[in-house]
């Protein structure tokens, strides 16, 4: 390749030839780029290719997209005067052509690995300069705007190699006798990463020889604060040295030049004549780990998931055994998780590792696998300064030191595939389990994913009895069964009221119950010390996308028994149905929403759970007016309308005289898929039975008539031909006290019609 390419991925990406800069597309496109820039002359594969582009979200179509969005950008470089292909086909995937290319992570590598060849020739003024250079090629944040999983992560692999490249040009510089030079840019790095041990020793050093021995102390103590308050540990082996050194050692002034990489060996735990350190017989594991929490009290049900966990280690033995245990806010995985690991200590001699993870913490940033790994190789009794800097080595010595060896890795509250993958050993005597709201797919952990639904009645019944008390329990029995219900089988709900009769004796529990039966409350009601069933839904809508969110919160307005199928979401959102059970399935990635399989139509349908849909009301009702929430639910009612009148008029034709029909507006949605909808119209009325009844009730609670009278009469044909009697004796009654209550003559005289009091003679019996 003869065409000169320059591509920048050290900060925003950027591409240019010749010179000239090449107009990237959109996201997607960017995305793609940099996956193949990140494996510059390797083939990707298609699948990894999407998990960067779209993450664990992957849309029926990506392999049809992926060719799409390669073909835009070779049209780019063409645009830009590129005269060969850049990007190659080949059978596996596509990989991006490295001769006659220039690419910042690869000039870093190069000119990193000279400035090493100096050092160790003693040539610290030339090492200084070129490890320099070398950190400006960092212009921020790498792809920063590439907000997938699988990129992050290794942008955070090439963050910790430029913090090693800054603790190497710290060294030189001091070797050279700059410590204010040190100061200055190392001050803030410490800053954006106070548990970077190395960074922190190094502007110890630079402080203490630029005079500034108190600082240098400082500087150590907020250190070993954030190791104690992040990690649980003190600091390493290496910091502790330095700080010992600068308080033994004389004053910085009186510090002779050629004493600081001695200092900096110290740091090290070596010579500096030495060769760079090497983990061998240095950190050997002589630690059993014991992480685990303490097991959850009163735990219920479950016996599914755990003989599914126990399978897991009966495996072949080629494979390490894992399993996802996934599932909504509060449902239980933790519990289980935990359950089952301490039921199998015995089966893993080597020791226990525990991670939180916090992918979903309201008041903290998720773990980051660099600092997990961390912790996990002092407690396998690694000293602090033999832990490499990136994650990359950090991982590679981790699986190494559990090579061979039997133990048991619990990963809780996970927020993406990306985020395990580095925390994985690679050996099969270990065993590994994680507890995540997604399903976290991209782990490819088959047999190993174990979906956790909310308790059964009884067993929620049976949690509250172990928590308060068999004999409490059985006294108040037909409250305990009530209370139970209102909690909608969440063990964090359930355990929440139980724990707040235990602190108060004196209220029976049909107090609590009755507490919880006004929905406006219950969320308020089921908060307590650090449980909080609110917090928890929340953050699970913290990354949903904006029109995600919407169709959440606007989904919570509407009362559906019956689930509900994409067209609500058309209607709520005015797009189309195939948009509708996207935006649907986005909602039950984030663990908001369960599918309840096709209904007998052949509609996907969903449902909330209730307290996850009291959330969603809530939401809606503080970020949108009453006026626009009315435009809303009057347009979903509509559309539940439209449909139905087009479905009788398929199913009966002109069969079946009709009252006469009101002025509410109807709403079909646009998209061809339509008359697949009402391919089988009375299977499709009959899916939606529960919610039409539903909605007349609250179309009439907000004084909808007109729509509340032709909702109720739109029906007849349906309830009559299936002797659903009860059910239209309820909606035209209500419908008909909707129209006196605005004085709606017109609606009143159409409920009063023979034609719509046919059924059981509703309106005189």
């Amino acid at each position: 390749m003869t065409t000169h390419i320059e591509f920048r991925v050290l900060g925003p990406l950027e591409v240019g030839v010749r010179g000239r800069p090449v107009r990237l597309g959109g996201p997607r496109q960017r995305s793609l780029l940099a996956a193949l820039l990140l494996d510059a002359g390797r083939v990707v594969s298609v699948d990894r290719l999407a998990a960067a582009v779209w993450g664990e979200r992957l849309p029926e179509s990506v392999r049809t997209q992926i060719p799409i969005h390669v073909h835009a950008l070779r049209k780019a470089f063409k645009a830009a005067g590129c005269g060969v292909q850049v990007i190659v086909t080949e059978q596996a995937g596509y990989r991006l052509r490295t001769d006659g290319v220039w690419l910042d992570t690869r000039e870093a590598e190069e000119q990193a690995g000279a400035a090493r060849r100096a050092a160790a020739a003693g040539q610290s003024e030339q090492a200084a300069a070129m490890l320099g250079r070398v950190l400006g090629l960092w212009r921020g944040p790498v792809l920063a705007e590439i907000d997938t999983t699988e990129i992050a992560a290794v942008a955070r692999g090439l963050e910790d190699a430029r913090l090693g490249i800054a603790e190497e040009w710290a060294e030189a510089e001091l070797a050279c006798g700059r410590p204010r030079e040190v100061v200055t840019r190392l001050a803030g790095l410490v800053e954006e990463h106070p548990l970077r041990e190395g960074l922190r020793a190094q502007l110890m050093v630079a402080l203490w020889h630029s005079g500034r021995q108190a600082d240098a102390l400082e500087s150590y103590q907020q250190g070993r604060e954030h190791l104690l308050e992040e990690l649980g540990v003190e600091p390493g082996r290496g910091l502790r040295d330095v700080q010992q050194a600068i308080l033994a050692g004389p004053p910085a002034c009186e510090v002779t030049q050629p004493e600081v990489p001695r200092l900096l060996a110290s740091r090290r735990g070596g010579n500096p004549d030495d060769e760079p350190l090497r983990v061998g017989t240095g950190p050997v594991v002589t630690v059993r780990p014991a992480q685990l929490p303490p097991v959850i009290s009163a735990f219920v049900g479950r016996m599914t998931q755990m003989r599914t966990l126990d399978r897991l280690l009966g495996q072949d033995g080629r494979h390490l055994p894992m399993g996802v245990i996934s599932g909504a806010a509060g449902v239980g995985k933790t519990a289980l998780a935990l359950q089952w690991a301490h039921q199998v200590v015995d089966q893993f001699p080597d020791g226990q590792l525990f991670a939180d993870l916090r992918g979903y913490d309201l008041d903290r940033e998720s773990a980051q696998p660099a600092a997990v790994l961390e912790r996990f190789l002092r407690a396998l009794g690694v000293d602090g300064a033999a832990i490499p800097a990136g994650v990359e080595e950090r991982a590679a010595l981790f699986r190494s030191i559990l090579d061979g060896r039997q133990v048991l890795v619990v990963l809780d509250n996970a927020e993406s595939a990306a985020q395990v993958r580095p925390l994985l050993p690679a050996t099969p005597g270990c065993s590994v389990i994680i507890t995540s709201r997604r399903r976290l797919e991209g782990l490819m952990v088959g047999g190993g994913a174990l979906p956790v639904e909310v308790l059964t009645e009884q067993e929620s019944a049976e949690l509250l009895a172990r928590v308060l008390g068999a004999e409490r329990a059985a006294a108040e029995r037909e409250a305990v069964a009530k209370l139970a219900a209102l909690c909608h089988g969440s063990p964090l709900a359930l355990r929440v009221a139980a724990a707040k009769l235990v602190m108060r004796p004196q209220w029976p529990v049909a107090e609590m119950a009755e507490r919880l039966a006004d929905e406006r409350s219950r969320l308020d009601q089921l908060s307590r010390g650090g449980l909080e069933l609110r917090a928890g839904i929340e953050l699970s809508c913290r990354e949903l996308p904006t029109r995600a969110a919407l169709a959440f919160r606007r989904l919570g307005l509407v009362d559906a028994p019956g689930g509900f199928a994409p067209w609500l979401v058309a209607a709520l959102l005015d797009t189309t149905v195939h948009d509708g059970e996207r935006l649907l399935e986005q909602l039950v990635d984030a663990q908001l929403l369960q599918p309840l399989g096709r209904d007998g139509a052949g509609q996907p349908r969903y449902r909330f759970h209730d307290l996850i849909r009291l959330f969603a009301r809530e939401q809606a009702e503080a970020a949108e007016p009453p006026d626009a929430r009315l435009a809303v639910l009057s347009q979903a009612f509509g559309a539940l309308l439209g449909l139905a009148e087009q479905a009788r008029d398929a199913r009966y034709g002109n069969r079946y005289p009709m009252v006469p029909r009101g002025h509410a507006s109807r709403w079909i949605p646009e998209d061809a898929s339509q008359a697949a909808l009402l391919s089988d119209p009375l299977a499709w009325l009959e899916s939606e039975r529960l919610n039409l009844v539903s909605a007349v009730t609250q179309s009439a609670e907000l004084q909808l008539a007109d729509l509340c009278r032709d909702l109720a009469a739109g029906f007849v044909h349906m309830f009559e031909s299936r002797a659903y009697f009860d059910d239209w004796r309820s909606a035209a009654t209500r419908a008909l006290e909707a129209c006196r209550a605005v004085s709606h003559l017109p609606g009143q005289a159409a409920m009063l019609s023979p034609r719509s009091a046919s059924p059981a003679g509703w309106a005189t019996g």
